[in-house]
């Protein structure tokens, strides 16, 4: 709990007020601290109560005479807290949502054809493909994903492929991408 709403707790207490009186002197911009000088009705019986007070003030400050929702300053803590635990996660999975993708140069891409045992599912030009990756990979950040282009050579993929023992196809090219992602990560630590 911070200090702010912990002087409205105390002050809540010691001036025996609702919470929805509360949440009144605060959207009026009462001092919490200051309540007491307001609050001496006892010795000069020509004063309005405190809890009175306050709402007269509201009524004639908003037109109404409770605010529409009253929340307690706990319940307000409570959710302050949550937001910033909301927030703080949000944060945190866009630092840790970052994929590569696989990038090709224009000449190699007749080769990654050539090898690969799904080129029916692959583009038949590099145009296509390169219209296609780059449209993927505004989506990905849109969506807050962070896209690293990892330029594949296809020689040495292949090679991986064949001492892993893989053929060359979707799944592998995935693989060796992050396996290539995990190897810079590795070598920057």
């Amino acid at each position: 709990m911070n200090d702010k709403l912990q002087s409205w707790i105390d002050a809540r207490k010691r001036h025996h007020l609702t919470h929805a009186q509360v949440q009144m002197a605060r959207e009026l911009g009462l001092n919490p601290n200051k309540l007491g000088k307001l609050d001496n009705s006892n010795q000069e019986q020509w004063k309005m109560p405190l809890p009175e007070y306050i709402e007269s003030l509201y009524l004639r400050s908003f037109n109404k005479e409770k605010p529409d929702v009253v929340l307690s300053i706990e319940d307000r803590a409570r959710l302050q807290k949550q937001k910033k635990d909301d927030r703080r996660e949000e944060k945190k999975m866009k630092k840790t949502m970052t994929i590569g993708g696989a990038w090709y140069l224009p000449e190699q891409w007749n080769k990654l054809k050539e090898i690969s045992v799904d080129r029916d599912d692959l583009e038949d030009t590099y145009e296509e493909w390169l219209a296609n990756a780059e449209q993927n990979v505004a989506k990905m950040s849109a969506a807050g994903v962070t896209v690293k282009k990892v330029l594949v050579e296809i020689a040495e993929l292949e090679a991986w492929c064949r001492a892993k023992s893989l053929e060359v196809d979707g799944n592998s090219r995935a693989e060796f991408v992050a396996n290539k992602m995990r190897e810079k990560d590795q070598k920057s630590s």
